[in-house]
């Protein structure tokens, strides 16, 4: 069970429709010790011992919040030569756009919005098929508001709209099955006596369909100026192609700056000593994630020992692999905060601003507030622990831009 991640956290490019939205250079981010996916909660007491063993639980909180914990860390962190760092990272091919990746990456975005062609190879409508319909909802023979619509693509064995997922009502679509293109069949059905409308709760109704089509996703072969413009709101598939592989080149180089990234903060931290961790630190941090961790995943009455058990692992268990994971990252954050120190980087209050305001972007954060209190006991705590890593980062950035990368072999696929 993969809990922490402890590299870095880094700001993608946003994809909308296929719409690039290249950011100005962007602060890199190392979030060392940021907890992945989970949010922190309230500082909670312990001790290393407990904390390993897992002999208590995340019960009993405490005003010690990691961010109050004060200490100088050049009295625990001794600095090797990390400057100049060597590392190597994938080869130069994981990193090359090719065509083929373009044509791989826009055949996942037509899949993902789910936009639809006609089959001219079928004529008839099968059990498991997309169909393109009108239809027309009648109460004792009259049409009933809401009950009418034109070219739907449903989903004839889901009963479903195949493009938005939403379900019908039982039977619905029982009658398009074995019909053939051109023609009108009637279904007849019973709305649920909890239907919302009142006057359509119970009753017996009948839908017309006329069948347009049968249906097949397209491809990227089959997609075309007006597709591009409709799904992707590009004026021709020229364009959309384009964008995307302007997104794939941009994502690219997020990958590579992301692996000679993670490759630095391993290779700088071998080269440091840490010769121990500030007292009550690694318990507050542990406490922390442990309480968010129940606040997000033990709901319903479920326990902290309940939720474990039921993964397939121990409390103690449990315990122990944060507790490592959280000691690995907390080593890596001092090491880049001692570097940071000896740099002088310096604090940019406007630069900083941006940083935080790309978290909230790309983080689908609400805003700058619940970042804090997101990756925080509280706020305040979650707003000092962010202004550190920001630090952090830049040094970081600063050792990575003067490293030398060099390029693995291509592994044989």
């Amino acid at each position: 069970m993969v809990i922490l991640l402890s590299a870095l956290y880094l700001i993608p490019c946003v994809i909308v429709k296929v719409e690039v939205n290249i950011m100005k250079k962007k602060i890199v981010l190392l979030l060392l010790c940021m907890i992945c996916i989970v949010p922190a909660g309230c500082g909670k007491e312990s001790s290393d011992k407990n904390a390993v063993e897992g002999t208590e639980t995340a019960g009993e909180k405490s005003s010690m919040k990691s961010t109050d914990i004060k200490y100088d860390v050049n009295d625990y962190v001794t600095l090797g030569d990390y400057k100049d760092v060597e590392v190597t990272i994938g080869s130069e091919s994981d990193y090359e756009v090719t065509e083929d990746k373009i044509n791989d990456y826009a055949a996942q975005m037509i899949s993902y919005y789910c936009p639809y062609v006609k089959d001219d190879t079928k004529t008839q409508v099968g059990e498991n098929d997309i169909v393109d319909v009108d239809y027309v909802g009648k109460k004792d023979g009259e049409a009933f508001d809401g009950g009418s619509a034109e070219h739907q693509i449903i989903d004839v064995a889901k009963n479903s709209d195949a493009v938005r997922g939403t379900g019908y009502i039982e039977g619905f679509t029982d009658g398009l099955k074995g019909a053939k293109v051109g023609e009108t069949v009637d279904c007849n059905v019973t709305f649920p006596e909890n239907y919302q409308s009142e006057e359509l709760a119970g009753q017996e109704v009948t839908f017309t369909f006329t069948v347009n089509s049968v249906q097949k996703p397209m491809t990227l072969d089959e997609m075309d100026d007006a597709a591009a413009k409709e799904y992707f709101e590009t004026d021709t598939k020229d364009a959309f192609m384009e964008n995307v592989k302007k997104v794939l080149e941009s994502q690219t180089e997020n990958t590579r700056q992301s692996d000679i990234r993670m490759k630095v903060i391993d290779a700088v931290t071998e080269k440091c000593e840490i010769k121990e961790l500030p007292e009550g630190l690694l318990d507050a941090r542990v406490e922390e994630y442990i309480a968010g961790f129940e606040k997000t995943y033990c709901t319903n009455g479920t326990t902290l020992e309940e939720y474990v058990t039921n993964s397939g692992s121990t409390l103690e268990e449990f315990r122990k692999e944060i507790t490592d994971n959280m000691t690995n990252n907390i080593k890596q954050e001092m090491v880049f905060e001692a570097i940071a120190e000896k740099e002088n980087i310096e604090f940019n209050e406007e630069e900083y601003n941006n940083y935080v305001n790309n978290l909230v972007q790309n983080g689908g954060f609400k805003d700058v507030d619940t970042v804090y209190e997101t990756y925080g006991a509280d706020k305040e705590s979650g707003e000092k622990y962010i202004r550190k890593v920001y630090l952090q980062n830049k040094a970081c950035q600063k050792i990575a831009d003067g490293a030398k990368v060099n390029y693995g072999e291509k592994e044989n696929s």
